[in-house]
């Protein structure tokens, strides 16, 4: 067991996640949550590491070319090598993890992302809570379903021609990524401490400006 302040903070060893998307939100949230004590997690991505993932993700350049599941494995290892993780070199198709799992989307795709709470709602069973993270050039919403119906989905949806044009993996917002995996990992450790937390955060990183809305307690 590595020497980490999460007994101080919420026991996240019995948690389990899912992390659908290992890009700059996926990675920097995986790593983060490894070093909190999070120890069983499932990691689903079909790309490789690219040169511009050097720039925005926690990938290194030893890492081109290499799937970003097994790549985001590795250095998930290098901080705690008994962490419990079953990686999918592929796109997300259903969930039959724990009814009290956490989800965590982390894709480029607006559509993608529909996809996939589109067919998760016609589970069996689904994990107890889902956060969305979406990240632009210099700014980042995230959105916290209980229990996710698509009505509560669509009510925060836009297409991806809606969505910001410049691209997550521009080297300008490499610290913007770090911040959404901060977001989401303060997110998660207020629910699990059953702590209030807000389901809507919008933020703003060349201003620092933080919306916060329907504040859960």
């Amino acid at each position: 067991m590595i020497n980490t302040r999460s007994q101080d903070i919420a026991d996240l060893k019995d948690v389990e996640f899912h992390i659908v998307g290992c890009g700059a939100i996926g990675s920097s949230v995986a790593m983060q949550l490894v070093r909190l004590g999070a120890n069983n997690f499932y990691t689903y991505d079909f790309d490789k590491v690219e040169v511009p993932n050097i720039g925005v993700s926690q990938y290194v350049e030893t890492d081109i070319g290499k799937p970003k599941v097994q790549a985001l494995i590795n250095h998930m290892k290098s901080i705690n090598p008994n962490i419990r993780i079953e990686g999918t070199i592929g796109k997300f198709q259903t969930y039959d993890g724990s009814k009290e799992g956490i989800l965590i989307l982390g894709l480029d795709s607006m559509k993608a992302r529909r996809d996939i709470v589109e067919m998760l709602v016609k589970c069996p069973y689904k994990p107890k809570i889902v956060i969305d993270g979406r990240m632009g050039a210099e700014h980042y919403q995230q959105y916290i379903y209980n229990n996710i119906t698509m009505s509560q989905y669509d009510k925060n949806w836009y297409s991806d021609d809606e969505s910001d044009p410049e691209p997550c993996t521009r080297k300008a917002t490499s610290y913007c990524s770090n911040m959404s995996g901060s977001f989401i990992s303060n997110s998660i450790k207020n629910i699990v401490m059953k702590q209030p937390y807000f389901k809507e955060i919008i933020f703003n990183f060349s201003t620092l400006i933080l919306d916060k809305k329907k504040l859960v307690s």
